[in-house]
């Protein structure tokens, strides 16, 4: 009786009675995908590799050739994995072709458009005469045998060899943007120009793609294909009827979706966002308007990207969907759509070729894309002028694969040219590529990297006469005018190379977006139409250009996206690629509106320390106070408003900086960027010297010279201690001649005034240093924390470098609230190590 029931309710299952079984099976494959593909992940982008990989390794695993030798799930009424997925996702896809479109931002290729399809046309026209030459060869290793097992008539050879083309010559830019972004690129030249390059390539082979699909059949509205006459449909003129029509059918639904988009902006103009049901009711008519193009014939994935790409960029409907779909789209659905083709593969079929024919069609299918696409972008690149290493960087990156070739391919398969073996050795070689591109690519900016690896000079030994190259750094737009005033008045007196950084914090939930952070601005200045990183950037530009036209000075603009805790690994790049001899950073804490410091985000103190421990150049890091002349720089317009007379108008637009010295190598530093500063006819430079008062020199003298000192102690420190003592008299006598040095190339001159002051102890320092705080407009120190005389007259400031190591106590001490009185800017500065290495050596 039991046997009876179970056979009844294998029976019923079979039939797909069971729904809630089949539910629960699909759910259980997308769980599995979605945990797999994650776990892949963690372990292939230690390697330098994209997710697409993750997902459709994890997608093979559920397929037929892992898990389906496990599961039967014909039992549950259903074909196979791959099956089910394709189908479960079916609206999924839709929505993803639609984001693919959408990211595609058609003003990024405005920045390098030149450049950017001469690369594309280089590399896709030697793909494109490799595959149409080794075509046929291609298709004759997919079916041996001859006629008798395939049928080899001229059109299937014709279709099989243009498809083969398309796979070869397309890029898939949303992985390539994903790569970029892992290897540190996406601020570079070489980086956005392997995205516009991308993008060239992408588009164009998706209208391939798009214009492949078009056939004269129709669909009823279940949508099953409805036979058609062949003699009727074979007709060119038939053909010609129904590739306009499509065409037709096509524009009116993207045209209806811009419409209503652009109704939106225009309701919600002035708020940032659309509500939730207005976002819901654009994807159902996303959705519904591609499935209804696809009842007279046209692909509705094709549709809904095509839609995609003529969103309007702007306002707050694309902001909504950008932001809304970015996380859903790479955290789920892109691992199912990827996932799904994975699951397609089944080695079983494919076992019909040897083991030596399937590493023949393999090999010979990876290694033809790859050298065609490798060699085409070097010799374009080099027709252009681009150096031969970064055309060698962009050849393997442009070789990444993605929906493109996986769209003609499921066409092959779809239109009966190639079977399921061709689909399964056409998706490794699309791995392969794939995987062999972030690795590659890697090494050689690795090496390249290693091959322009500079020495930095610090500024101790940089004369004035030779170029400075800065480095500065900001997160905002607030802290541009600062930095970029402080880089010119530094040029000493020969013409200086400014970078300006542009620290962007990387949020998990827009980090796929990148290329919308690159596109030219346009005529509409509303603000409401700028969102997210675009709006800083914008504003960054804005405060720059501002600078350029005032000053005449160049400024070559980098931006670094990262987060925070990788961040310092930028801009150690971001020194080597300018090689600056200084970099500048902003102090973590701001101004706030009642003259106070505050600290609105911890991450970047943390940044700051990082960077001072792995900079490869000086360092110097900026706390900046806007009411002070510094920050505040009066334009023309001001200047007439204003009422101050022309005698003082001279005296008004100096700079007054004082510079103090302690004694040790980052107050050496700090001196020697003084001098710099005081060749400009602009800026009036003091040096205050503090020395020991002469009782205390004494002291110090005699316990330094006392020869009972060390029997005190075990003999095992006696060596230790003579180091230490060592080590502060080359330092004493390094600053004497340093200050010698010093005295007599810009004290006798009068190009600098000089003074000395006398303390004991941290107390005095405290005193002297308030005494001068209304004095200057900016505060050039070093950091400090060495021992001897120094450390003696630090000593008892309360402890405030404990807070802000960084700083130094001295730079601690002139930053902080207590310093009534003070509202000059700092510039704490931090010698490179490299100086004090080669001293020792």
């Amino acid at each position: 009786m039991e046997e009876d029931e179970v056979a009844k309710c294998s029976a019923d299952v079979a039939e797909g009675s069971y729904f809630m079984a089949g539910v629960m099976a699909i759910m259980g494959l997308m769980a599995a995908v979605l945990a797999l593909s994650g776990l892949f992940h963690s372990v292939l982008r230690r390697l330098g590799q994209p997710s697409i990989i993750s997902h459709i390794l994890a997608g093979v695993v559920v397929g037929p050739t892992v898990l389906g030798r496990m599961v039967d799930f014909r039992l549950l009424g259903m074909e196979d994995a791959g099956t089910v997925l394709g189908n479960a996702i079916y609206y999924l896809r839709i929505v993803f072709m639609f984001f693919i479109g959408l990211e595609m931002d058609l003003r990024y290729l405005r920045r390098y458009l030149r450049a950017s399809l001469v690369v594309a046309s280089g590399g896709s026209a030697l793909c494109f005469l490799l595959a149409a030459a080794a075509g046929p060869f291609f298709f004759g290793l997919l079916h041996p045998g001859g006629p008798g097992q395939h049928p080899f008539y001229p059109g299937s050879i014709y279709a099989s060899t243009t498809l083969y083309m398309v796979v070869l010559t397309s890029t898939a830019s949303p992985v390539l943007i994903r790569i970029v972004t892992e290897l540190k690129l996406t601020a570079s030249e070489t980086g956005q120009l392997a995205i516009g390059t991308a993008f060239a390539n992408d588009i164009a082979s998706l209208a391939v793609i798009s214009m492949m699909v078009i056939t004269p059949t129709t669909y009823d509205k279940d949508g099953k294909a409805m036979p058609q006459p062949a003699r009727f449909s074979s007709l060119p003129a038939v053909k010609a009827m129904v590739f306009l029509w499509m065409a037709f059918n096509v524009w009116i639904a993207v045209r209806v979706v811009v419409w209503i988009a652009g109704l939106l902006n225009k309701m919600k103009q002035g708020r940032q966002y659309i509500n939730k049901y207005e976002l819901c009711g654009m994807l159902v008519l996303i959705v519904g308007i591609s499935q209804h193009v696809q009842i007279f014939g046209y692909s509705a994935s094709m549709t809904a990207f095509l839609i995609g790409l003529a969103m309007p960029q702007d306002g707050p409907t694309t902001r909504t969907l950008i932001d809304d779909l970015t996380y859903p789209v790479h955290q789920l659905i892109m691992p199912l759509c990827f996932g799904a083709i994975g699951a397609r593969l089944n080695f079983a079929k494919i076992g019909r070729f040897t083991t030596s024919r399937l590493i023949i069609i393999v090999a010979f299918t990876t290694l033809l894309g790859t050298a065609g696409r490798v060699i085409g972008t070097v010799l374009a690149g080099r027709l252009i002028g681009i150096p031969a290493q970064e055309t060698l960087v962009l050849g393997f990156l442009v070789n990444v694969k993605g929906y493109a070739d996986i769209l003609a391919i499921n066409l092959g398969d779809s239109i009966g040219i190639w079977g399921e073996a061709a689909q399964g050795v056409l998706l490794l070689s699309l791995i392969i590529n794939t995987f062999m591109a972030g690795p590659a690519s890697a090494a050689i900016v690795r090496q390249q990297r290693r091959a322009f690896r500079y020495r930095s000079n610090c500024l101790q030994d940089l004369k004035v006469d030779r170029e400075l190259r800065v480095l500065a750094c900001v997160h905002g737009a607030e802290s541009v005018h600062a930095m970029l005033t402080l880089a010119e008045l530094s040029e000493g007196t020969t013409p200086i190379a400014i970078y300006l950084l542009h620290l962007i914090e990387l949020m998990t939930s827009r980090k796929y977006a990148i290329t919308h952070l690159y596109h030219a601005g346009g005529d509409d200045d509303d603000d409401s139409h700028r969102w997210g990183y675009t709006r800083e950037i914008d504003q960054v530009v804005a405060a720059v250009n501002t600078f350029t036209n005032d000053t005449l000075i160049p400024v070559r603009q980098l931006r670094a996206i990262s987060n925070l805790i990788s961040m310092d690994v930028d801009v150690c790049h971001g020194v080597e690629d300018a090689r600056a001899s200084i970099l500048i950073v902003p102090f973590h804490k701001e101004l706030r509106y009642d003259g106070r410091m505050v600290c609105r985000r911890e991450g970047r103190r943390e940044l700051n320390q990082r960077i001072l421990q792995t900079a490869p150049c000086t360092v110097g890091i900026l706390i900046e106070r806007r009411s002070n002349i510094i920050a505040e720089r009066k334009t023309a317009t001001e200047e007439d408003q204003g009422s101050v007379e022309e005698p003082a108008e001279e005296d008004a637009t100096m700079h007054q900086v004082m510079a103090v010295f302690l004694g040790g190598p980052d107050d050496r530093e700090a001196l020697a960027y003084g001098a710099r500063l005081a060749t400009h006819p602009s800026v009036r430079v003091m040096v205050a010297r503090f020395l020991l008062a002469e009782a205390d020199m004494d002291n110090n003298n005699s316990e330094a010279e006392d020869p009972l000192m060390s029997t005190e102690l075990d003999g095992s420190d006696d060596d230790a201690i003579t180091m230490v003592v060592g080590e502060e008299d080359e330092e004493a006598m390094e600053d004497e001649k340093f200050m010698a040095d010093f005295y007599a190339r810009f004290v006798a001159p009068e190009h600098v005034s000089y003074t000395e002051r006398y303390v004991s102890n941290g107390l005095e320092m405290v005193e002297s240093l308030g005494s001068m705080a209304g004095m200057c407009s900016l505060f050039v120190v070093g950091k400090g924390g060495g021992g001897g005389a120094a450390a003696k007259m630090t000593s008892g400031m309360g402890g405030m470098e404990v807070e802000c190591p960084e700083l130094g106590p001295v730079g601690e001490l002139l930053s902080s609230d207590d310093l009534l009185g003070c509202c000059a800017s700092v510039l704490v500065l931090r010698q490179h190590k490299v100086r004090r290495k080669v001293e020792s050596e």
